[in-house]
């Protein structure tokens, strides 16, 4: 795999494998990516992109907010939340092409970068969510993001590229009709109220309804992850050879990503200075 030659040519992998115990699992995880290791995930329907990093306990929906202890947070500032997002317009949006002008985005947080200093619309949402506990942003694959489905919209069953996130979505606009399935069981939205769930299982996502259903999406590590090994995979995938392995193939999906291509190639190469990287990179 291209990632671990580019983690072996630039020092991480060897800074990882010289780590101590509390590295283990990270060590079984790049040994993974260089074919040297069996990371199988062991759930029906979890098949995410990326080798599955072990020991993590998994379940498609989660009940328990401590899975993403941000969500209490987003619940109490939910008007504060809702009203920022209903002061953006449809030029706000990026639109995904997996589902036309179905699925609209407009994001906070992207690829790592934190694109609110370039859009300016969503202040006080930027600020809530940067500061919530265990937020999953400087790891290129976490996200913060208003999503918006139309009338009609059906995102087809898929699984993400890792085990290592929680994701919560909170409604923020919710007719009759939405749903989602997760792993084999359905579930909908609550307006004010977050849906735990890990996307690292089967998923899809209806808009039977005759209205957008909106929600924004937050990202949190998975709560079996140390510090440390959270530490050293932001390290890894942060790097911005890495990012750009997987940066064409994320804006290759929006069709109109043009207004902050520039803004997150720009930021890859200055957050490369990051002591984090330094820490584990050679160059």
């Amino acid at each position: 795999m291209q990632i671990a030659k580019i983690m072996k040519d630039g020092g991480y992998f060897d800074a990882v494998m010289s780590g101590g115990s509390e590295l283990d699992r990270v060590k079984e995880y790049v040994l993974a990516f260089a074919g040297q290791r069996d990371t199988p995930c062991a759930y029906p329907l979890q098949n995410p992109g990326y080798p599955c990093f072990p020991g993590l306990r998994h379940a498609p929906f989660r009940d328990d907010a401590s899975a993403a202890p941000g969500t209490p947070i987003l619940e109490e500032v939910f008007e504060t939340i809702r009203n920022e997002y209903l002061t953006l317009k449809d030029d706000d949006y990026a639109i995904y092409n997996p589902m036309g002008n179905r699925w609209m985005v407009h994001f906070l947080y992207h690829m790592g970068v934190d694109l609110e200093p370039l859009t300016k619309t969503c202040p006080k949402t930027f600020e809530i969510v940067r500061a919530l506990p265990r937020v999953c942003l400087d790891y290129p694959w976490g996200d913060a993001l208003f999503s918006v489905h139309t009338s009609d919209a059906h995102l087809v069953a898929h699984c993400s590229i890792d085990n290592l996130r929680v994701r919560c979505h909170l409604g923020i606009q919710v007719p009759t009709g939405c749903e989602m399935r997760v792993g084999t069981e359905i579930r909908g939205w609550q307006e004010g109220k977050g849906l735990i769930f890990e996307d690292s299982f089967e998923h899809e996502v209806w808009n039977r309804g005759t209205r957008r259903r909106a929600v924004l999406i937050v990202d949190f590590w998975h709560p079996d992850l140390t510090d440390a090994e959270i530490r050293a995979l932001t390290a890894g995938f942060r790097k911005s050879e890495v990012r750009r392995i997987f940066f064409l193939q994320r804006i290759q999906n929006v069709s109109n990503a043009k207004y902050y291509i520039d803004y997150l190639e720009a930021a890859l190469l200055r957050q490369d200075n990051d002591p984090l990287i330094s820490e584990y990179w050679n160059h």
